[in-house]
């Protein structure tokens, strides 16, 4: 018959480190895109509530790209606001896992796989700032 104390007494091995990473990652994915996922279908259902007509000219677009204009919009259940903020969620979610596949990998010392994740997450932000001053 097994002794059943020795495994009451041993510590549970610690799961592998390359799991530890790929279980925050995915955790990480899914919960931007439930949350994304929300307020999209949020945003939908009060447009359809509370129909408006939206100019979409240039300089209406470009009003609603401000941060003070995006917190009164949500505080006051603007759809345009709400959609915007699920949008900019969804598109920043590939962008944190990134962030945390780094930080994940530093916690492990896996250190080649920090310094390929870091020239991933290099290429994004330079994509961003050639694509703010007009060079993409």
């Amino acid at each position: 018959m097994p002794d059943r104390t020795s495994s009451l007494v041993t510590p549970p091995e610690p799961p592998d480190t390359e799991e530890n990473v790929y279980v925050d990652v995915y955790r990480l994915l899914i919960a931007g895109m439930i949350v994304s996922s929300i307020l999209f279908a949020l945003g939908i259902v009060l447009s359809l509530l509370h129909p408006l007509y939206i100019p979409l000219s240039t300089r209406w677009v470009r009003s609603q790209y401000h941060v003070t204009t995006v917190v009164h919009g949500i505080m006051h259940g603007d759809p345009t606001a709400i959609l915007l903020v699920a949008t900019v969620l969804l598109i920043l979610t590939p962008v944190a896992r990134v962030v945390v596949s780094i930080v994940a990998f530093l916690v492990d010392h896996d250190y080649k796989f920090v310094v390929v994740t870091s020239i991933v997450f290099l290429v994004m932000v330079i994509t961003v700032i050639l694509g703010e001053l007009g060079l993409t």
